[in-house]
């Protein structure tokens, strides 16, 4: 198998075994997640766009979501930090076989949608996987984007307070060097109870219906995510 997609099995060895044992020493330490330590979750509502259609199940197909806004280095607020969006789909290829997408606040311009930045809220910037999906023979990113787009939004300490998060996203897709083009709205709504959403292991290698993850560098992400869940679960 070549580097251009990766699989939850097909790791190199040689380079995420020890990355996993980095990222699950230092999460047994902390207690907790290495990255995105503080979040809350709510139920969605997935609604691909009319004409929208990418050829990915999960983009195509409605749905119903648990998504975890978070902060990823868990900086007392309100200082900014690079802000996650994870995005669940239950069961999206079978019982047990979820999608998930995991997103980070980036950048608008192609090259610099790989780039993490600090946000100073979770409307502040769009998002971006970083890393790219093979699709039909293409190399895409997944973003999304606040939907209304006039503000920084809501800070963590304010979700938590919600019982509905009242926050709309579109869900994009760009090629390396195309501009992004949304495929489906995303509503966020009634917060979920805290323990329920902290159970939740989110995996970029959770993917399938015409996805794919691509580029080495994922072989690194499914082993270190499950490293760290491996960690949180032994530190108490």
């Amino acid at each position: 198998m070549d580097d251009a997609a990766v699989g939850g099995s097909n790791s190199n060895p040689t380079l995420a075994a020890p990355v996993a044992r980095l990222f699950k020493g230092l999460s047994r330490l902390r207690g907790k997640r290495i990255f995105h330590p503080k979040g809350v979750g709510f139920a969605a509502a997935l609604t691909p766009l009319p004409g929208s259609r990418t050829g990915a199940a999960a983009l195509d197909t409605p749905s119903e979501p648990v998504v975890r806004l978070s902060r990823s280095l868990g900086l007392p607020e309100p200082l900014p930090d690079p802000c996650g969006l994870a995005l669940r789909i239950p069961d999206a290829y079978g019982a047990g076989h979820h999608q998930d997408f995991l997103l980070v606040s980036s950048a608008r311009p192609p090259l610099a949608r790989h780039a993490i930045l600090p946000s100073r809220g979770f409307l502040d910037r769009p998002y971006s996987s970083l890393l790219p999906y093979r699709l039909g023979g293409e190399l895409i990113l997944v973003g999304a984007r606040d939907v209304v787009g006039d503000g920084r939004g809501p800070l963590l300490a304010d979700l938590r307070e919600r019982a509905v998060a009242g926050l709309e996203f579109e869900l994009c897709v760009a090629s390396l060097g195309g501009p992004w083009r949304p495929v489906a709205r995303l509503t966020l709504g009634e917060r979920r109870p805290a323990e329920e959403t902290e159970r939740l292991g989110f995996d970029p290698t959770n993917t399938g219906g015409g996805l794919e993850l691509a580029w080495w560098l994922n072989r690194l992400r499914g082993p270190s995510y499950r490293a760290s869940q491996e960690g949180r679960a032994s530190s108490g």
